[in-house]
């Protein structure tokens, strides 16, 4: 009997690895056709993306995003001189959270153009312009080149805090009907969900993942050394918000 579940545990592991390397190949394949220059081409199809994300979750930070990627890849090669990674507690995360929608609010509401203009700083579309072909601003370089300078030592910085592209899909993503399940009769709270969430949410405190920052990378199931205690499956959107 031990053994027999022994090989499930080995087979869900190979399966969660196997749909990282899907994940990265996707990633890797739009951050190509963006330095390619055929982004403009691809991006009218994310017309989708969004209502999907009120369905399934964010699908477009964890999988499509050419930003997120760079960061990503940089937090991978951080992590062959340093094991771990520096981690903002959760105590300040639970309001370091909200900084990216305090910034978006400040643009949107133009009260940003009669200071100083805060787009042109913005390092998610510097990134997008640098790749094309397109030089930015020497200070919006400097900030891109700053955030992926940091995502080696700290999973993705820009798309925790200062973000304002991924506030839409975090928001819609609040009345999935599909997320990332916990069952909390088998879980062991040995915290590893939580460590390898790149977008420090507490998995292990809730039933279900219903949080804006939760980009569906699906590290969390993958980390998990119990088969079947976090799954992506349906749930209900009327529940409260849970991390």
């Amino acid at each position: 009997m031990q053994q027999s579940s022994n090989e499930n545990d080995n087979k869900h592991r190979k399966n969660m690895q196997k749909l990282q390397w899907l994940r990265l190949s996707v990633q890797l394949i739009f951050l190509a056709i963006l330095i390619g220059g055929l982004y403009k081409f691809v991006k009218p199809a994310f017309v989708v993306i969004l209502p999907l994300a009120f369905l399934a979750g964010n699908f477009f930070c964890g999988w499509l995003c050419p930003f997120g990627t760079a960061q990503e890849v940089l937090g991978k090669i951080g992590s062959i001189f340093m094991r771990k990674k520096f981690k903002v507690s959760p105590n300040i995360q639970r309001y370091l959270q909200f900084s990216r929608y305090i910034l978006a609010a400040i643009v949107f509401a133009h009260i940003a153009d009669s200071l100083f203009d805060l787009s042109s700083i913005n390092a998610y579309k510097t990134f997008m312009r640098a790749m094309s072909g397109n030089l930015a601003q020497t200070a919006a370089t400097f900030i891109m080149l700053s955030f992926l300078v940091v995502a080696l030592f700290f999973e993705r910085p820009f798309c925790n805090y200062f973000c304002p592209e991924g506030i839409k899909f975090g928001l819609a993503s609040l009345t999935r009907f599909l997320s990332i399940k916990r069952n909390a009769e088998t879980c062991i709270n040995c915290k590893c969900c939580d460590r390898a969430c790149p977008m420090n949410i507490e998995v292990s405190k809730g039933n279900h993942v219903r949080n804006a920052q939760c980009i569906n990378c699906f590290k969390c199931i993958a980390a998990c050394p119990k088969r079947g205690t976090l799954t992506y499956d349906r749930v209900n959107p009327l529940d409260s918000l849970k991390k």
